[in-house]
């Protein structure tokens, strides 16, 4: 198993589900991956994985543009390689499991709108380039653009720290008039409670 940011308490989930698995099955598990968000990093873990040819590879992409190749890679040396809770469309990647993660935006979308009344602006949060992201602020948008009253004024690129949402979500909150926030939208695992807080 590959991913980043494995110091979130969401990863520490997956990852006993993961070991939990391996021992039901009896099968030898490895869980790689940098603790903070950094793509690059994964990357070099998902190379070594590969070198060690393991039975198959489980990766959640950071960066789709960064990890394709090693993804590739991977199958073309024959290691069956399935994405999960961000997948690489574009790869050869057998198949991906997760969330509709655009079906999941335009639900969040339809409950921003109705905890608006329609109007207001929003901030998001997210990590620009991470699939799963990416499609769910898709979402928030396609149902945005049927509310013209609804403006997102920014789209925060955190860099996988929570502090940088806190300090901008800080910032925001000082704005009033026609550019006080509504609504601030955490498309990701880490920021949702400093954001609330």
């Amino acid at each position: 198993l590959v991913a980043a940011n494995l110091s979130l308490s969401y990863w520490k989930t997956a990852s006993a589900g993961f070991n939990q698995a391996a021992a039901n099955y009896k099968v030898t598990a490895k869980i790689v991956g940098p603790d903070n968000y950094d793509p690059q990093a994964e990357l070099q873990e998902l190379n070594s994985a590969v070198a060690r040819k393991p039975s198959g590879i489980l990766i959640s992409v950071a960066d789709e543009a960064l990890l394709k190749p090693g993804i590739d890679a991977a199958v073309d040396a024959g290691i069956p390689v399935i994405t999960f809770d961000s997948d690489a469309a574009s790869s050869h990647r057998l198949f991906f499991i997760g969330t509709n993660n655009l079906a999941a935006g335009r639900l969040g979308g339809q409950r921003v709108v109705e905890k608006m009344g329609g109007r207001g602006n929003v901030v998001f949060f997210s990590m620009p380039g991470q699939p799963n992201l990416d499609d769910r602020l898709k979402g928030y948008k396609e149902v945005f653009s049927a509310h013209p009253d609804i403006r997102i004024l920014d789209v925060v690129n955190i860099k996988g720290d929570a502090r940088n949402a806190f300090d901008n979500a800080m910032q925001y909150l000082d704005q009033t008039g026609p550019a006080k926030v509504s609504a601030f939208v955490c498309l990701e695992a880490s920021s949702g409670k400093v954001v609330a807080d």
